[in-house]
């Protein structure tokens, strides 16, 4: 089915472009979007690294984690392959991504960066001759899909014809377009609601979106990433194919989000989640982690991905506005480390909640991309100072690596608020004793996000500490995750005893973005250097559109 709206969509289209039109027109004053300053053609957001002399290339270091993704593609194609992921402690397999291989899928630019010829032949091959994207195991989750099999499809085509590798065959444009349009197109009925917002799950045997129940519920509401992170990947598809139904779908279902800023308590961050029918927040949560946070990652990255149209200054606005608006909310201060580290709030149900996750972590590394090329060195220094919030949560713990999520005694009170919560049980206690931070979810599932802002720190200042962070969690991760199959997620990162403290599961993300987030940092930075490239959220890079 194309990813065309259908009759319902098209007689509420007016209604909705009128309704945007006033919000433009008639927004609340305190909304106001601030100006921001653009800066000139040829302006370079990496580190001048050849300029000032510095060698920037690690070969040792980059060897050693190309040889875990390596023994990664072997194990998993050994024990796996076809299937979505390999168990690394049993040796099995398990399908949780609908059964098209996402470990295949979503580590072929992985193995593109890294030039590993023979892995890529295979996902190539894969991807061409073997993966049926019109028959699909279950419900489809239009937002991971996109992220992991589309935008790695696409992402795949800017890099072959970058001349990043050699490419397995003169047809490879329109071989992998056409999977990634079937793809797409089978999307498609996501995207059938009156506000262009998606379904949670699309049922592909129907071909209509559902909610993750399955059923087409008039008042089923998704969450900001859900609705805010398909620009990047649908409008490239766009620029690719030519059929522009993928970059209007995309725009009318996000613009819900990025026009609509009457009557945001906090300019720039929205309430979630919001109802698929009529836009509206259907719950009161303000926060830049899960499950909203690619929506803000997207809107800077939306402007450096087109820099030159007009409509997404929009984005960039929204962004520096959600970013100024989280250092006046947001922003917190621990009273019990030493020294103090910045960590972020949630909002929720009226209150503020002092727990932060490792998904959030994404956070400094975007604000240092955005302040860096807006040139505001306030966000940027609030940046630097998640960063660092963000390590501590990995070297405060036994492990060296950090949990899912963890709290903090907040040095500042809020307004209305009698105080925040503490630790509930005796060895949280002990932990905030010890460190000032205590888990409230003590796994580590193999994400990327830390080594993700270390990798946006490094390329854009050029201050070593950022890979030296790398290199330790790197060795940390791989002592307590290496198994006989492959790299297992951590069941609690205050034990160091590995024997018993590992989940038999590992995710594509872990070859997708862990490791190429590493790698990247001891490449060479002309390697999809940010002046040229942007990273989707799951690490696939996007050329830049000048």
């Amino acid at each position: 089915m194309l990813a065309r709206p259908s009759r319902i969509v098209g007689f509420m289209l007016a209604a909705i472009g009128f309704y945007l039109l006033h919000e433009t027109l008639f927004a609340n004053p305190s909304s106001k979007l601030p100006n921001i300053t653009l800066p000139p053609p040829g302006f370079r957001i990496q580190y001048p690294f050849k300029q000032k002399g510095i060698t920037a290339k690690d070969e040792v270091k980059a060897e050693a984690i190309k040889k875990v993704m390596r023994r990664t593609w072997k194990l998993y194609k050994e024990r796996a392959w076809g299937f979505d992921e390999v168990k690394p402690i049993s040796g099995g397999h398990h399908n949780s991504r609908n059964g098209w291989g996402s470990t295949i899928i979503d580590s072929m630019t992985t193995a593109v960066v890294m030039g590993l010829s023979d892995v890529f032949a295979d996902q190539y091959d894969w991807v061409v001759n073997k993966v049926n994207f019109n028959y699909a195991d279950g419900l489809v989750d239009p937002f991971e899909t996109t992220i992991r099999y589309l935008g790695a499809l696409i992402s795949t085509v800017d890099l072959l014809e970058a001349g990043m590798i050699e490419a397995p065959s003169p047809s490879f444009r329109q071989d992998i377009l056409r999977q990634a349009t079937t793809l797409a197109n089978r999307l498609g009925p996501a995207f059938d609601t009156p506000t262009g917002m998606i379904w949670p799950r699309v049922n592909f045997e129907d071909d209509i979106g559902v909610d993750s129940d399955g059923r087409r519920k008039q008042y089923t509401s998704v969450h900001l990433a859900r609705a805010g992170s398909h620009w990047l990947e649908y409008s490239t598809l766009s620029q690719l194919t030519g059929d522009m139904i993928y970059y209007k779908n995309s725009t009318r279902a996000w613009n819900w989000l990025v026009y609509n800023h009457n009557g945001e308590p906090w300019p720039g961050i929205l309430e979630s989640p919001r109802s698929i029918w009529t836009g509206n927040p259907v719950g009161s949560t303000r926060t830049l982690g899960a499950p909203d946070d690619s929506h803000y990652e997207y809107l800077i990255k939306a402007h450096l991905l087109y820099p030159n149209k007009k409509s997404t200054r929009r984005h960039a606005k929204r962004w520096l506005q959600a970013m100024q608006s989280a250092r006046t909310h947001l922003s917190s201060t621990s009273a019990k480390t030493n020294p103090p580290h910045a960590f972020l709030l949630s909002f929720s149900h009226e209150r503020y909640e002092n727990q932060m996750g490792h998904l959030t972590c994404f956070i400094g590394g975007n604000l240092l991309l955005g302040a860096k090329y807006l040139s505001r060195p306030d966000l940027f220094a609030f940046g630097e100072s998640l960063i660092e919030g963000c390590r501590y949560s990995y070297v405060s713990m036994p492990t060296g690596i950090g949990p899912e999520s963890w709290s903090w005694t907040p040095r500042e009170s809020k307004p209305g608020q009698a105080g925040f919560t503490g630790p509930l049980t005796l060895p949280q206690r002990n932990f905030r004793d010890k460190t000032g931070i205590w888990p409230t979810a003590a796994n580590y599932a193999l994400r990327p996000e830390v080594v993700e802002s270390y990798f946006y720190g490094w390329r854009i200042t050029g201050e070593e500490k950022y890979r030296e962070w790398a290199w330790d969690a790197f060795n940390s991760i791989v002592q307590m995750t290496e198994t006989e199959w492959g790299y297992s997620e951590v069941a609690d990162v205050t034990d160091t005893d590995k024997d018993k403290n590992l989940r038999d599961k590992m995710e594509s993300f872990w070859s997708a973005e862990t490791l190429k987030y590493l790698y990247l940092i001891f490449s060479d930075p002309e390697l999809c250097s940010l002046d040229e490239w942007v990273f989707n959220t799951e690490a696939h890079p996007l050329k830049r559109r000048f």
